[in-house]
């Protein structure tokens, strides 16, 4: 027979995969958006990646707030300096992505 521990354990196992599985799914999304929005304005995008920040609620275009995730990425606009950007995620869309350099710059979608 099965005890309760059993059943949470067998619950536990495909919930943890569904959320490494969408965590990958999501950062790969993070990634395309970080190299698209580099490529239009002509700076570099550092070691081609990205580092999930933190879980957070942000706002989007209509003022209400949504459960997000942010992901950091490092660029270069010159060839010499390092600046961080940030991209807003919610679910698959990208809500804000911020560079914050000399001037901070903040693009809505």
């Amino acid at each position: 027979m099965y005890s309760l521990f059993d059943l949470c354990l067998f619950l536990l196992l495909p919930a943890g995969i569904y959320y490494w599985w969408r965590g990958q799914e999501l950062h790969s999304v993070a990634l395309r958006a970080a190299r698209k929005y580099c490529r239009e304005r002509e700076i570099q995008l550092l070691d081609e990646t990205l580092v999930f920040q933190k879980f957070a609620m942000a706002r989007a275009g209509n003022n209400r707030r949504y459960f997000s995730r942010i992901y950091q990425f490092d660029y270069c606009p010159d060839g010499e300096d390092r600046f961080e950007g940030e991209i807003i995620l919610r679910g698959n869309h990208v809500l804000r992505i911020m560079l914050k350099g000399e001037q901070l710059e903040i693009t809505e979608y």
